[in-house]
């Protein structure tokens, strides 16, 4: 197997298999590969009909695997990453095992396989129609969260589409986001700043939707998106001047009615068991989560 690091001239090949099934996950989706591919040292490979794709661990620095995407023989797929796996000398992992596949790999593979849920990893999945209209009793403080915005900000504020006119202009408000919220023992933002600067660069060539909220003139929030599936817009950023209250409910509601008419689900991607994150996201009522698994072998 040759695996080889991914360019943004691979978006196409690589879409030619992640978007053969919507498995309600981020990690298949091709913007997030490429944004997070120098955090996680993301190489892919094609063979006999099916994607691999191979990332390591920030912690330990151990190579581990996606599930391949394909339509061929799934079992000889796996045996094939793990006989490669086991000529590096590498315990095998698979990460982000969907559910539908865990249960197919139960039945095609049995007994070969320990599979522990990742409930921090797990995919929030949204109506579209629901961030859109934020209609009922369940959507009540975020209206009222917006309507006192628009009271509070009448004539002063305005939302505008991310183009690579202002591009730049968002990608130093991020700077200066990053330098608000930093964190001496954690460099998890300069590795979210890294890939929203991946993103900006390769805006157009990402196919990426992203809208900006200004107050006085001035962006106090952002957020990017792609059109992962046919029926589906996953949101890869949203940021907010937190003390700014409505910033965040604002530019979530402003994105939706402009770009997610024509979609039926919004993934708003994983809680990484954040607590303020995971309240943030439950409080816009998923419809589903994107359940995944992480597969080992069995000792024998």
């Amino acid at each position: 197997m040759l695996f080889k690091n991914i360019t943004i001239d691979d978006k196409e090949i690589i879409e030619k298999y992640t978007k053969q099934n919507n498995y309600f996950l981020c990690d298949y989706c091709f913007t997030d590969i490429f944004m997070w591919r120098y955090r996680y040292s993301t190489k892919y490979c094609i063979k006999d009909g099916f994607l691999f794709l191979r990332v390591k661990s920030h912690e330990s620095k151990n190579e581990m695997y996606l599930t391949p995407i394909g339509t061929g023989d799934l079992k000889k797929a796996v045996l094939s990453v793990i006989e490669y796996s086991r000529k590096k000398g590498n315990p095998f992992i698979m990460l982000s095992v969907p559910e539908k596949i865990k249960d197919k790999l139960d039945t095609i593979m049995p007994d070969t396989f320990n599979f522990e849920e990742n409930p921090d990893n797990a995919d929030y999945i949204y109506l579209a129609e629901d961030l859109i209209n934020l209609k009922g009793k369940k959507f009540h403080s975020k209206r009222n969260f917006i309507n006192r915005f628009k009271e509070t900000y009448e004539n002063r504020w305005e939302f505008e589409d991310i183009t690579e006119e202002n591009a730049e202009e968002v990608f130093r408000y991020q700077l200066k986001w990053y330098e608000e919220n930093r964190s001496n023992t954690d460099d998890s933002l300069f590795s979210e700043t890294s890939a929203i600067a991946l993103a900006l660069k390769n805006f157009k060539k990402l196919g990426l939707k992203g809208g900006l909220l200004r107050l006085d003139g001035k962006i106090i929030s952002f957020t990017l998106a792609s059109k992962s599936y046919d029926n589906m817009y996953t949101i890869h950023i949203e940021k907010a001047e937190h003390l700014i209250n409505g910033a965040y409910q604002m530019i979530n509601n402003e994105f939706a009615k402009r770009y997610f008419q024509d979609v039926e689900y919004v993934d708003r991607e994983e809680d990484l068991g954040i607590e303020g994150l995971k309240k943030a996201k439950q409080s816009y009522r998923p419809v589903l989560m994107g359940v995944n698994y992480t597969a080992s072998l069995k000792n024998r």
